[in-house]
């Protein structure tokens, strides 16, 4: 997906680690964007080594964004099918 977008709020450099596949300690790197296009609004977030290479984007100046959806399926508490729909930047100039 590709959009023209202006950034309503960017979000800090967040840093998670985790044990990986092979019981190394690894840092997952990602930084969020709230964004709109005039018309919708939503989340997405650049992650991995962009997100520590991001710096900061004037927010009073119209962006372009390509970015891919991706979608999770859950089972929450009660044991129901749910499902949640991330947004992922892959460049944000």
């Amino acid at each position: 997906m590709e959009k023209y977008v202006t950034i309503l709020h960017q979000y800090p450099l967040q840093a998670r680690t985790y044990t990986d596949r092979d019981g190394q300690s690894r840092t997952f790197n990602s930084r969020g964007f709230h964004l709109t296009d005039g018309i919708d609004e939503f989340y997405a977030e650049i992650q991995g080594e962009g997100a520590v290479g991001a710096g900061e984007f004037d927010p009073n100046a119209t962006h372009r964004v390509q970015c891919f959806l991706r979608a999770r399926r859950y089972t929450d508490k009660n044991g129901a099918e749910r499902f949640d729909n991330q947004i992922v930047i892959t460049k944000l100039i």
